[in-house]
């Protein structure tokens, strides 16, 4: 985890591809909101640019409300509260993607990573691969039907863009890694790195990748698989359109186990559907495998309904009468994602707690100073 951020925006490095080296800069605020006004009032900018999410909406609002000489480009994934923030400010324009922010820069597009800003930093970067996916879940908003490649040297552009900062693994951008036909192409790219501490890649796919294709990831450079687990209940799987089973789910994580493929289950909290009971049923299934060793991380996220103009996304759960029973597992998965990180992990052996009490407040105190 770098000094700022958890992870580099890539949108920051692909928009900084593209500029040239005298029409970039980049800044943190140390302390709060008011320091990045201030920052912005005084500078001489041509545009500020910002990505907004359910989780920082009305601190943007804020900022560009704040700053009413400052041009903004504004992206992100709450198109209507964005159209209302256009409506609203005159010095607010909306990007959906860098290829629109090179045409209201009036600069040539090219498509890359450019880090220099970051330099230093400790992260793990991601690397896009491929675009799309032949799945159609219910909960996601990545196009789908088709995966489309991103040209070798692009990818290879990518990689050698991640010079600048300090990294160990490469965390594949690809919604399902495996369905495209450029996967194998990992392989060369760890050596590209030219990197003696390199440890692999980080990949997402789905269960039925994982069973039909662990070992062939292994051989190709992946370290470890985020595995879309969501719930570890059938009903709610086909509800939601997931091309995934509680045995099919099984068969994989053993795959993963046997060829020594570490592994990170990902979960939804807040499905509509979900009781006491289908949450239980989840949980007991998850701790077992870290205490076994099988999994070495949980990933849980808010569920979204994005066809809800009410959707609090990263923030809270939807007020669907269960926003108490959300909360309660949302705690117990997210107090259990915690723990691992402050483990010591021995991926055939369990785990073994190493840090004291005091280390994990430390922790919590600095979650909360940095998010909440």
């Amino acid at each position: 985890m770098g000094k700022h951020v958890f992870e580099i925006p890539k949108w920051v490095a692909e928009i900084t591809y593209f500029l040239t080296e005298d029409d970039k800069e980049l800044f943190y605020c140390e302390n709060d909101v008011y320091e990045a006004i201030n920052k912005i009032i005084g500078g001489d900018y041509d545009y500020v640019m910002m990505s907004l999410m359910n989780a920082n909406q009305f601190i943007i609002r804020n900022i560009v409300s704040r700053c009413d000489k400052q041009k903004f480009i504004i992206g992100g994934y709450n198109d209507a509260f964005m159209a209302d923030m256009a409506d609203e400010f005159d010095n607010v324009e909306i990007c959906s993607d860098t290829i629109e922010v090179a045409n209201r820069l009036d600069v040539e597009y090219r498509f890359g990573t450019d880090y220099s800003l970051f330099e230093g930093e400790k992260v793990i970067p991601r690397l896009t691969m491929s675009y799309g996916c032949l799945n159609n879940c219910k909960f996601c908003i990545v196009p789908h039907g088709s995966v489309t490649p991103v040209d070798n040297s692009v990818i290879e552009q990518q990689v050698r863009s991640f010079e600048p900062i300090d990294y160990r693994l490469i965390y594949i951008d690809d919604k399902t890694y495996g369905q495209c036909v450029n996967y194998g192409y990992t392989k060369e790219m760890a050596k590209l790195t030219g990197k003696k501490d390199f440890n692999g890649f980080i990949v997402q796919t789905t269960t039925g990748m994982l069973y039909q294709k662990a070992k062939e990831f292994v051989d190709v450079g992946v370290r470890v698989a985020e595995i879309g687990l969501e719930t570890y209940n059938d009903p709610i799987l086909r509800k939601y359109r997931k091309p995934s089973s509680e045995a099919m789910t099984v068969k994989a994580v053993d795959a993963c186990y046997n060829c020594g493929l570490y592994l990170i289950a990902n979960v939804i909290i807040g499905l509509p559907e979900e009781t006491e009971e289908t949450y239980q049923r989840t949980y007991d299934y998850v701790m077992p495998l870290i205490e076994s060793g099988k999994l070495i991380g949980i990933n849980p996220a808010i569920y979204t309904d994005y066809d809800n103009e009410q959707n609090l996304g990263e923030i809270d759960f939807l007020d669907d009468g269960k926003t108490d029973l959300h909360r309660k597992w949302w705690d117990k998965f997210n107090n259990t994602a915690a723990d691992i990180l402050t483990t010591h992990r021995n991926y055939r052996g369990g785990y073994y707690f190493i840090t004291s009490q005091k280390v994990k407040n430390e922790f919590e105190a600095l979650w909360k100073k940095r998010w909440l």
